[in-house]
């Protein structure tokens, strides 16, 4: 195959130089091996974001024991456990938001980057729409739909973003739940 040449950036080239060296490539073999794989993806319609943020997700699950269940099983687990073991469900899943933190730290370090990993999530947990916005002072206002498909999943997922907000910093000073909607306001502590 006849060579073209292709221009980039200067800063772009200096990255690929470095990323090529660390992995003991040529900057020909490195470069070429990443077109190669994003013109395939981008043939089947995938974009650089849609790979980026596909990436920070399996960064952050490879963390993590995971297990992809249907929502309809976790539905139907949570509406059995419900009326016998409600508040060791909620706190199951307190416990899990308490744990997962520090992961999503690594992936959004700032509350509000949460959303953004939140967005990366929604490939695989049924999450339509989440938003987290500065509010007055030290308080941010987290819009969420897609928590579920019944009242008693929503409040599981209320749980767990409790804990999750808890560990940045951040108490639930209000709040509203609908059947997969979630609104809440919270504040950052000690300040």
């Amino acid at each position: 195959m006849p060579r073209a040449s292709l221009s980039v950036d200067r800063n772009i080239s200096d990255e690929l130089s470095v990323q090529a060296q660390r992995e003991g490539k040529t900057l020909y073999s490195f470069t070429n091996e990443w077109l190669d794989t994003a013109s395939k993806i981008s043939a089947e319609g995938g974009t650089a974001k849609d790979i980026l943020g596909h990436w920070r997700l399996c960064s952050v699950l490879r963390q993590v024991d995971i297990i992809t269940l249907p929502a309809d099983f976790v539905e139907e687990l949570i509406l059995r456990m419900y009326p016998s073991e409600k508040e060791n469900l909620f706190k199951m899943f307190s416990d899990l938001g308490a744990r997962l933190v520090n992961l999503t730290k690594m992936a959004a370090p700032e509350i509000e980057q949460l959303a953004s990993l939140g967005r990366d999530f929604a490939d695989v947990i049924p999450i339509k729409k989440m938003e987290i916005v500065k509010a007055e002072g030290n308080s941010v206002q987290v819009n969420i739909v897609g928590a579920g498909r019944r009242i008693e999943t929503t409040e599981c997922s209320f749980e767990f973003l409790k804990a999750l907000l808890n560990g940045y910093g951040y108490t639930v000073s209000s709040h509203e739940l609908g059947i997969g909607t979630i609104r809440l306001r919270a504040t950052k502590r000690g300040l």
